[in-house]
């Protein structure tokens, strides 16, 4: 049977989600962030006869991203005529195993489907030094700006990052950080955070200006970021579709835990 989800149900979801954080980094970001009764965020959850909960839905806006301990368990038709039923379908992401159980079932048409690696890394890995991370320097929110701009010289990031403000508040919220390095007064190379909890933070923004590439200034950020999200027990996630950039993530000890796909419907 599948419900909507109250603030009563909060501690068996976490319970359902909490033993794969990096998994459910979003899921766990958005109860964290939002709660049960917000506009931006719905979740439901499918029930047995024993009123075990056996998978779940998570609408943020209009992204669906389902989860399920055993795919098994997961009813991708029921689920599909869950989220078509809220009119607000605009993207399915998640794990692949459970989005194939589920997008076939869609009526309504597809406009991209893409996929990504899924990563993460375990922090009982030790992490070696690197003299650049001396070079590395936080960014204050009230400085957000500055990283949107190296952003925007970034062609693969072009429509697809925050607004400063948004940055800045989630900052400030303690949701998302982010580190760099400065060259001629201005950010060259960063690394930031999105959704983070109390147990897992997802990795993005891993950039560095053409000018600047190929002098490690990235991998810098990056080892200054894990250290940091280690001394805080938060277990480190990433999504990657760039083979030389998976190149970098596995000798930092990151693993791949599977395939995270991501459809976009046309409206």
């Amino acid at each position: 049977m599948i419900r909507k989800l109250e603030e009563k149900d909060r501690e068996t979801v976490l319970a359902f989600v909490g033993d794969r954080p990096s998994e459910n980094v979003f899921i766990i970001g958005d109860i964290e962030q939002f709660g049960f009764g917000s506009r931006t965020v719905s979740l439901w959850g499918d029930f047995d006869q024993d009123d075990h909960l056996r998978s779940m839905l998570l609408r943020f806006a209009g992204n669906f991203i389902p989860y399920a301990r055993d795919p098994k368990q997961f009813d991708g038709e029921a689920w599909a005529r869950q989220i078509e039923q809220t009119g607000r379908l605009k993207m399915i992401s998640g794990l692949k195993e459970l989005t194939d159980k589920l997008t076939p079932f869609i009526t309504r048409p597809e406009k991209q489907r893409k996929l990504c690696y899924y990563a993460r890394r375990e922090n009982v890995l030790p992490l070696d030094g690197d003299a650049r991370m001396r070079e590395v320097r936080m960014l204050f929110p009230e400085e957000s700006d500055a990283v949107i701009r190296l952003w925007s010289e970034i062609p693969e990031f072009t429509g697809s990052m925050e607004t400063a403000e948004t940055l800045q508040k989630n900052m400030e919220n303690g949701f998302s950080r982010t580190y760099y390095i400065e060259k001629d007064d201005a950010p060259v190379s960063a690394v930031s955070t999105t959704a983070e909890t109390a147990s897992a933070a997802m990795i993005v923004g891993v950039c560095t200006k053409k000018a600047y590439e190929h002098h490690g200034f990235a991998t810098a950020c990056l080892r200054k970021m894990i250290h940091v999200l280690k001394s805080e027990h938060k277990q480190p996630c990433l999504f990657y579709d760039n083979p030389e950039a998976g190149k970098i993530y596995r000798q930092l000890g990151f693993v791949s835990i599977g395939l995270w796909a991501i459809t976009s419907f046309i409206s």
